[in-house]
């Protein structure tokens, strides 16, 4: 396992200062730093190139995509960070992206690889079933449902470059802008590799190096790629050379909450700043307007709830987005807001539905018909979500608690991870839990850490002794 000292990081997107501070306090050293960061946390940037990338998602800003090379350094950066923020869900690659793997065909361009993981080809022609193939992954199974996507050939990773073969051509990454910088890797380039045989990316570090330093290296990935592509693949399922560790990680609203601790250590930061970034734009302006004000002491970092109630008028009708630890999610509602207060620095929220269909309440097994109320309470400092059931004429029947991180609000509406184990508990009868099977499933299977699961857990109980208290 790589050592924190020796592992060089570059980290970008909305939680870049907190991470920055979080993996500097664990002994990684930053690399490719940004401005911004350097200056607030008054240290020099590593000249190193990156093992690892640790970046927020700008299409999903609740997660964080972690990829390194070496594999070790990969892993060592998103155990720490697994670690320190506790109340995550994740879902890792079981072979990482560019690993060069012999699989077996099965069939229809599916293959089986190494630990009977089942892959695609891409490719227009389909292997003969039983055929060995030497193939890269360049897609991992990160979303639900998802199954690695691999190429024949061999794809190798260095510090600098990235070289195929069988291929041809020269690519940069977006990051690599200077045309200066660009012309010289070609002209060095031209001569000593066959382009036409391999094809050669340069990696973004590609700025950090000297030219014949990143061209010799391409030199050596290219001799290694053509020895292991004449080889050919073996007779069973293995991975013939590790590519770069990856991992997704959903930033939860307690997970958040620490990162603004980690980032109020070296710039000004309101309240729920994490968790208002990850909501939209128009969110993150009011915080970046809001802390300026407290950069001068214009206000004090209880604003950032005053923001979260600003926005919880502006709701109107809204929905709730639950999201699962697998990846997967679910939109409910749309609900009518009520009524909204704030009590100990956490907003609340009365919400109602009223139902025009019939069916049944999931959990609860009632029966639904058109006319029923629902009223739903939602809580910013909660682990749990309330729906109360009612016929038209005001009678219960029935209240189920959803176990979830503490809900966040944005002008979209409401979201929050469901954990899967729920409460109900029908007029006259005890409070049940429910769905612990599928906790139990999520954390046998490295989706939810450990703190999260006994924490839902914990909730379940709590919420069980709750509503028997509360309801009849």
């Amino acid at each position: 396992m790589a050592k924190p000292g020796l592992v060089t990081v570059r980290v970008r997107g909305i939680y870049a200062t907190a991470l920055s501070v979080l993996l500097h306090e664990k002994g990684f050293l930053l690399s490719d730093v940004t401005e911004i960061v350097r200056s607030r946390l008054g240290i020099p940037a590593s000249t190193s190139p990156p093992n690892v990338t640790v970046k927020s998602l700008e299409e999903d800003p609740d997660r964080v995509l972690v990829i390194g090379y070496p594999w070790d350094a990969g892993l060592e950066v998103l155990n720490t960070l697994v670690e320190s923020l506790a109340f995550v869900a994740l879902r890792s690659g079981p072979l990482g992206i560019n690993t060069v793997v012999d699989a077996r065909s099965i069939g229809d361009c599916k293959l089986e690889l190494p630990g009977g993981v089942i892959g695609e080809l891409d490719s227009k022609e389909c292997p003969p079933k039983d055929s060995m193939v030497r193939a890269t992954v360049v897609r991992e199974s990160l979303e639900p449902q998802a199954r690695p996507l691999l190429r024949e050939g061999v794809r190798l990773v260095g510090d600098y470059t990235i070289v195929s073969h069988p291929g041809s051509g020269v690519s940069f990454s977006e990051h690599v802008r200077d045309p200066t910088l660009r012309a010289e890797l070609l002209a060095t380039l031209e001569g000593r590799i066959d382009t036409s045989l391999f094809h050669v990316r340069f990696r973004s570090s590609s700025k950090m190096e000297s030219v014949s330093r990143i061209v010799a290296e391409a030199e050596e990935l290219a001799s290694r790629a053509r020895e292991l592509w004449d080889k050919g693949p073996g007779k069973e399922p293995v991975i013939v050379s590790r590519g770069e560790y990856i991992a997704l990680v959903y930033v939860s609203s307690r997970a958040k909450e620490l990162l603004d601790s980690y980032r109020s250590k070296v710039a000004p930061t309101v309240k729920h700043h994490h968790s208002l970034k990850a909501s939209g734009r128009e969110e993150s302006g009011l915080v970046d307007f809001v802390e300026e004000a407290l950069k001068n002491k214009h206000c004090v970092d209880e604003a950032g709830t005053s923001i979260l109630y600003h926005v919880s008028s502006r709701l109107g009708r809204v929905s709730i987005e639950q999201r699962y630890p697998d990846g997967s999610r679910i939109s409910l509602g749309p609900f009518s807001l009520e009524s909204r207060s704030v009590l100990g620095g956490h907003l609340r929220l009365e919400l109602k539905r009223v139902f025009r269909t019939r069916g049944e309440y999931d959990g609860l097994g009632v029966e639904k018909n058109p006319g029923d109320v629902g009223k739903t309470t939602v809580s910013t400092g909660s682990w749990s979500v309330t729906h109360e059931y009612y016929t038209s004429d005001g009678r219960l029947l029935g209240v189920y608690v959803n176990i979830n991180t503490p809900p966040e609000i944005g002008f979209k509406g409401i979201r929050y991870l469901d954990l899967y184990i729920d409460v109900v508990k029908r007029p006259g009868e005890k409070a049940e839990i429910i769905d612990a099977d599928k906790l139990e499933e999520s954390y046998r299977e490295g989706l939810v850490t450990r703190k999260l699961y006994e924490k839902a857990l914990e909730e379940a109980e709590r919420a069980a002794r709750r509503i028997s208290s509360e309801y009849p």
